[in-house]
């Protein structure tokens, strides 16, 4: 009896080959947020219809509405993981200590890199200025928010040579971001990404070979 209870408890959940049942919720969530993403990088959030979802995640139409309500949750969620990336990598970057300057480097160069290769992070840049997203643009302008500060320290410090345009320089570089990640999904080139940000970065630090040789090496 001893001995049969001991087996019995013994054995779980992933010795029977079947995941538990939060964790197959979990999974399935994913796969459906992946597939969403990978949709609206690249035919955007209007030219991508619930059945297109349904289609390219391995689930049901009933499985997709039973983990979001509509369309538009996903969307959220989406701008909800791009917004956390943000602000998960601003605060890397502002703990190494290093000069204003290059913290926007490490920035870019980090949020490219998973632009890159996180479909959700990917669909998050590209759906923060989807005008029928009510999300949109609030999560562009903390974005823009995050960025001022770190750009008005290194104007205020002589890194930048650009106090005219103070205001505008943290908004000016997201922009362009937004338009690196856009031209790379449409064209289904998201192997291209962190390069296109790599140029954005060297047309604002310049293209001397010090100003190069400090993006490449911007890091986190």
């Amino acid at each position: 009896m001893n001995d049969h209870n001991d087996r019995s408890e013994g054995i779980g959940h992933g010795q029977t080959g079947r995941p538990p049942r939060q964790r197959r919720a979990e999974i399935t969530r994913e796969g459906i947020l992946e597939a969403s993403a990978t949709l609206f990088s690249r035919t955007g959030f209007a030219g991508t219809s619930a059945d297109d979802i349904v289609t390219l995640s391995p689930v049901t139409k009933g499985a997709m509405y039973f983990h979001f309500s509509k369309k538009e949750s996903i969307a959220s969620e989406i701008l909800r993981r791009w917004s956390d990336a943000v602000s998960e990598t601003v605060e890397k970057a502002a703990a190494t200590g290093q000069p204003a300057d290059r913290q926007i480097l490490m920035i870019y160069r980090e949020l490219a890199f998973r632009a890159q290769n996180e479909p959700i992070i990917r669909a998050g840049v590209v759906l923060s200025v989807d005008r029928s997203l009510k999300d949109a643009r609030v999560t562009y302008e903390a974005w823009t928010e995050a960025l001022t500060p770190i750009v008005v320290d290194a104007i205020r410090c002589g890194a930048l040579d650009c106090a005219e345009s103070m205001s505008r320089l943290a908004d000016t570089l997201c922009a362009g971001f937004v338009g690196a990640v856009q031209v790379a999904a449409s064209l289904d080139e998201n192997h291209t990404i962190t390069r296109r940000v790599d140029d954005l970065l060297l047309m604002w630090r310049g293209t001397d070979p010090a100003a190069a040789r400090m993006v490449e090496g911007a890091s986190l």
